[in-house]
């Protein structure tokens, strides 16, 4: 009967053992896959972990432009290699031999995302290549930023012809400054308020269930993945409920009527700086919303200050081709369409 009670425990002991030999390969073999992707993640520099902000940017000397594009630089951000000229444009150098177009505005010009042979500015060139198309778009930049820009760098190149690409985030706008640490802030912003000690982690999914969220934002890979996933399925949702509302709601219109008078200021400040014999063109990029009731209004005022105006929402609608993982910045095939429509309207 001994004998026997001590079989059966040394059977159990030896299954026991057996079973934690098991968990423990399994636990070992998890943390050695999970381990491989978050390796593969951060070499390959697919995910970032901690704040990284954008190395593109530098404070100007004029307190109206506030922050600037390096010049000269080859350098990745967004998703992308960002290449400057001297002038600290995300163009080729300056060729004299060619009439040169400005193109001005915010991170749709400047391209969020894409190649600079992808941006708005390479695809009009390619469309017509006896021009050379300036990308004097910057992120972040509203109409007075732009104005003090063309005032300062672009008027003394002579363009013959300025394209002024107007986002319906531009009314409103203020202006952003770089901080310490390189990093855009919004006018307002508390200089003390460090990337490092933000932390917004998922209230909602799966996502929220997991402990030490924060820690994990600045030191896991994968969690940075997972969550840019998770973030970007609910950015694509939302996005689709927005355009579906605009469409059935038009009357719902966020630009305000104080909006459109404080824009027609700034555009008549804008318009003095060019040469009465520059050729202007006005393009109206389409974001989410319809704006039947603003963008006629928009256009008038375009209109009375000399522009040809480019209306995108009568190619686009509002549902324009974007980024698949940001739903604002244009998709590079709505550049190039973008494109054909403007050069078309330059001939």
């Amino acid at each position: 009967m001994e004998a026997k009670q001590r079989g059966i425990f040394e059977t159990i002991c030896s299954r026991l053992k057996n079973a934690l030999i098991n968990l423990g390969l399994l636990i070992g073999s998890t943390l050695l896959f999970f381990g491989a992707i978050e390796l593969v993640l951060r070499l390959t520099g697919m995910v970032t972990v901690g704040p990284h902000p954008p190395l593109i940017f530098q404070s100007s000397s004029n307190p109206a432009i506030s922050y600037e594009l390096i010049p000269s630089i080859t350098q990745k951000a967004y998703r992308s290699t960002v290449k400057t000229n001297a002038l600290g444009f995300r163009s080729d150098a300056i060729d004299p031999s060619r009439p040169l177009v400005a193109v001005l505005g915010d991170s749709i010009t400047f391209g969020y995302g894409v190649e600079n042979e992808e941006t708005i500015a390479t695809q009009l060139e390619k469309q017509l290549p006896n021009y050379q198309f300036l990308n004097a778009g910057v992120p972040g930049y509203h109409l007075q930023q732009e104005t003090a820009a063309y005032k300062e760098k672009i008027a003394p190149l002579n363009p013959e012809a300025v394209i002024l690409v107007f986002y319906p985030n531009d009314m409103g706008a203020t202006t952003g400054w770089l901080d310490q640490d390189q990093v855009l802030r919004a006018q307002g912003d508390d200089p003390r308020d460090r990337p490092a000690l933000r932390c917004n982690p998922p209230t909602t999914g799966i996502l929220s269930l997991i402990p030490g969220k924060c820690w994990l934002d600045h030191h896991s890979a994968i969690y940075v993945a997972m969550k840019k996933f998770v973030s970007m399925r609910a950015g694509n949702e939302t996005l689709l409920e927005d355009q579906e509302r605009s469409r059935e709601k038009p009357e719902e219109d966020s630009i305000t009527p104080n909006h459109i008078t404080m824009y027609g200021q700034q555009l008549e400040t804008f318009t003095k700086e060019l040469a009465p014999a520059i050729k202007r063109i006005f393009v109206i990029w389409p974001d989410r919303e319809v704006h039947v009731i603003s963008r006629p209004k928009i256009r008038a005022l375009a209109e009375r200050y000399g522009f040809t105006v480019i209306d995108l929402y009568d190619t686009f609608g509002n549902d324009a081709k974007t980024l698949v993982w940001d739903t604002v910045h244009p998709h590079p095939d709505t550049m190039k369409m973008a494109a054909e429509v403007i050069a078309k309207n330059m001939q």
